[in-house]
């Protein structure tokens, strides 16, 4: 598995945000049963958020937010990626 640190910011449109947050939601509760999402949140300032996966490479990752339904209804306006290599932490083994 590789890990993904993956950093989303929103556009303006807070109607829209608030809309699809409960999809967005229960769309990251199921990424997160299969062990697919280690962790995500949005940020203090409600700017965006910031997401932790695990997946087999970066096309699936890439599916994986395409899915996401804020991508689906242009909540976003700015996606990072970065790959991770933890070292120390809980999620270590």
């Amino acid at each position: 598995m590789t890990t993904f640190v993956v950093e989303i910011r929103y556009t303006s449109d807070r109607e829209l945000l608030e809309r699809t947050r409960p999809a967005h939601r229960d769309y990251a509760r199921s990424l997160a049963e299969r062990g697919v999402l280690l962790a995500g949140g949005p940020l203090a300032d409600g700017t965006g958020g910031l997401l932790v996966y695990a997946t087999a490479d970066r096309d699936e990752l890439d599916s994986l937010l395409a899915a996401d339904p804020y991508t689906e209804a242009g909540v976003i306006a700015e996606t990072t990626v970065r790959e991770w290599t933890p070292l120390t932490g809980s999620w270590v083994s």
